[in-house]
């Protein structure tokens, strides 16, 4: 009978595969830490943090909105907006409305305009340039007492109802 001699185990590849896979896992472990710490969320901040608050947080606008029997219809024409707003009491709407543009993937290419009362219940305002294709859009009073919220498409003019985005 022969006798085999066994060599060290560093001589042997077996163990440097095991630590190698191992160590795979480390390195693609620290690379995605260090992409994820070196690329935060947007922080969204200003103006646009308190209206972003306003919307996912509070629901109250959507039923005061619903309440005063707010609805309407916004069309964006040749670089001004037009809204026709309904309401159950004509004489409660506002002199001024604010119209929130929201992209649908960065903040960068939100917007914001305001609308001036043109008598009944027609809003005009011009905008500086055209919202993103698929923005969603949210109508509120200055004093974002209620709220209401739509979604741009392909169509000219898109309705416009209380509902939270």
């Amino acid at each position: 009978m022969q006798a085999t001699s066994a060599q060290p185990w560093y001589k042997e590849p077996w163990p440097f595969i095991l630590i190698s896979i191992t160590g795979l896992g480390v390195v693609a472990g620290s690379t995605l830490a260090y992409i994820g710490l070196s690329n935060p969320p947007e922080i969204v901040s200003g103006e646009f943090g308190s209206l972003a608050k306003f919307v996912t947080e509070d629901s109250a606008g959507v039923h005061e909105a619903r309440a005063l029997g707010l609805a309407g219809r916004l069309a964006l024409d040749e670089g001004v907006i037009v809204l026709s707003l309904s309401a159950s009491d004509l004489s409660t709407l506002p002199g001024q409305l604010m119209v929130h543009f929201q992209h649908p993937a960065t903040s960068t290419g939100d917007s914001v305009a305001v609308l001036f009362h043109h008598g009944g219940g027609e809003y005009r305002g011009p905008y500086n340039e055209p919202p993103h294709a698929r923005a969603h859009v949210m109508v509120t009073d200055l004093a974002r007492s209620w709220s209401l919220a739509g979604r741009l498409d392909a169509a000219n003019t898109i309705p416009v109802e209380p509902r939270r985005l």
